[in-house]
């Protein structure tokens, strides 16, 4: 069975032959962990990506006690990072002051008669032979509403927005949606298997606003940009980190096809209650505490139970774990043993 075979079923609840195994190590672990960190992970299926992690060889180096960086996005944000290889903090937020509003124009993204898009369709044709393809607004830094809000307005300044409740948050709101549209037109025209949105929605204990004004400003938006990925034939990924038990039905009803919450701040039965057989879960496997912090045996009974708690011999479930510089290497082991263990439902 191959790759997008597996992923396939596993999506379809149609029995795949294992669970398929996503493997997810960032920056940050590499520059500690060096070769040492690819040649484990290269002991393991991956069927997410190739079958090895040849392309990362070339990034092995010292870690630089004194990198900084300052990058703008295709916004207008300006990132700054501390810690090489671990995601920055937005240093400029192009709507801070909302007299900006007036003369700024969100991006375009790409047209498609570039190469790059040609380029793009080339390679994604050839990846379906094997593989799945997804589209995560490649030219617009990935598709986060919530987040871009954010990052255009400050946190600080938007939360004020929202309880001052600012017309100039519509308009905002709808720039950000209109430009992701056009690219998931891009991602239509590509046929990519599944389109990813990503927003942390949550505290450890709440929603950072109310699930009403959530159900009120945010999800018919979301349900445009859904629909839109739907008509395209594309499922829909949705990740979440914090507490958003609250919005999970209506992510579901709006027509998430997957998601990716964040398992250390949520009660996992009660998510399972509310999406097992319902949609494809990708497993966060505990990063705040367990895989950090914990002993291999931990780690092994965590993996344990996640797949009993939302684990179906149809499929609905995929392995993950986050490798970040905080996680031993025995427990990024034992989290791929126990993967391979349990995996076989």
């Amino acid at each position: 069975m191959t790759r997008r075979e597996r992923i396939l079923r596993c999506y379809n609840f149609q029995r795949p032959d294992r669970m398929p195994i996503e493997q997810a190590f960032y920056g940050g672990a590499l520059i500690k962990y060096g070769q040492a960190l690819i040649d484990l992970m290269n002991h393991y299926p991956n069927d997410f990506g190739g079958a090895k992690h040849t392309d990362y060889a070339e990034q092995i180096r010292d870690l630089d006690p004194d990198y900084h960086s300052e990058d703008t996005d295709p916004w207008g944000v300006k990132w700054e990072g501390r810690y090489e290889g671990i995601l920055g903090m937005p240093l400029y937020h192009p709507l801070g002051d909302l007299e900006n509003l007036q003369d700024y124009e969100a991006p375009k993204g790409t047209d498609s008669d570039t190469l790059q898009f040609l380029e793009l369709m080339a390679n994604v044709a050839k990846a379906k032979e094997t593989d799945i393809t997804a589209w995560g607004s490649p030219w617009l830094g990935g598709m986060c509403l919530f987040e871009r809000m954010q990052w255009l307005r400050g946190y600080e300044n938007l939360m004020l927005d929202f309880a001052e409740n600012r017309p100039e948050l519509h308009v905002i709101a709808d720039m950000i949606v209109e430009a992701y549209l056009r690219e998931i037109d891009c991602g239509g025209q590509l046929g990519v298997d599944v389109m990813s949105f990503a927003d942390d929605w949550g505290t450890q204990e709440q929603l950072m606003i109310s699930p009403a004004l959530w159900r009120e400003f945010y999800k018919p938006r979301y349900k445009r940009m859904f629909d839109a990925c739907h008509e395209a034939r594309a499922r829909v990924s949705f990740h979440s980190d914090g507490m958003i038990l609250d919005i999970v039905p209506d992510l579901l009803e709006i027509g998430a096809d997957i998601m990716r919450p964040q398992f250390s701040c949520l009660d996992m039965r009660k998510m399972a209650a509310m999406t097992k057989g319902h949609c494809t879960m990708v497993m966060d496997l505990d990063r705040q505490y367990i895989l950090p912090f914990g002993t291999p045996e931990q780690v092994r009974e965590h993996v344990k139970e996640v797949v009993e708690v939302f684990g179906l011999p149809e499929g609905g479930l995929i392995g993950r774990g986050e490798i970040m510089p905080d996680v031993p290497l025995e427990n990024a082991k034992a989290m791929m043993d126990a993967l391979m263990e349990f995996g076989r439902l």
